[in-house]
């Protein structure tokens, strides 16, 4: 894949391949504070799984994101819904109301990172890498937060769904919105639906950091 830099320096170029993300560092430097990593696919639902819209592009973003962050943030609903396993780049956070039992590799496989899960402390998985961490009532940006602060995280990255992701945005507590658009012909398109997404996470008074582009895949990068 030779990815195609359009702005800020219009025509830079690099070959990128699934094994090798390295060349993301001259674009996606690490970021100190909150990172939300979410794809869009022309003609599809916000709330569909990544599963049925994303690309080897986003896949290998995905996985370079999560090698520069130091916890992997998420929900419930989304762990499901995407059946996450646990990453060999970062522990992971779930977030979740319910004290349903999960059944989802991220919990089952012990492969991979830690998996806290804010659920009952009686809760026990089969994997001894998933700890339940007890419940939480205040709201999940103030949690999250604490959660970080505690442990000493201080590179998340938030994979999410919008509701999730709206509530970081509207308390403040976005750092950077990193966005793929799939299937997008054109870059006007890409970018009306890239703003769109930043309306309805309340991500306010953004600014448009860096486009790249592979054929109908863009990437957008704003920072708060």
């Amino acid at each position: 894949m030779i990815l195609t830099e359009i702005f800020p320096n219009s025509g830079f170029t690099a070959e990128l391949s699934p094994e090798n993300s390295d060349v993301f560092s001259n674009w996606y430097p690490k970021v100190l504070g909150v990172r939300f990593n979410f794809v869009i696919s022309s003609g599809s639902a916000l709330d569909s799984s990544s599963h049925d819209i994303t690309n080897d592009l986003d896949r290998t973003l995905l996985k370079f994101l999560r090698g520069q962050s130091d916890l992997i943030i998420t929900t419930g609903l989304t762990a499901r819904t995407e059946n996450l396993a646990a990453s060999k780049y970062a522990p992971m956070l779930i977030l979740t109301k319910s004290n349903d039992e999960l059944q989802i590799p991220a919990v089952t496989n012990p492969t991979g990172q830690s998996v806290y899960i804010t659920q009952r402390l009686e809760t026990f998985y089969p994997s001894d890498k998933a700890v339940a961490i007890g419940s939480f009532q205040e709201p999940i940006p103030t949690f999250t937060e604490s959660f970080c602060k505690a442990n000493g995280f201080v590179s998340p990255v938030l994979e999410s769904g919008v509701e999730t992701a709206k509530a970081f945005g509207s308390s403040g507590k976005l750092d950077e919105v990193n966005l793929t658009l799939v299937n997008f012909t054109d870059q006007a398109a890409a970018q009306e639906a890239a703003l769109s997404l930043l309306e309805k996470i309340a991500f306010k008074n953004s600014k448009l950091l860096q486009i790249l582009n592979y054929e109908n895949t863009w990437l957008f990068r704003f920072g708060s």
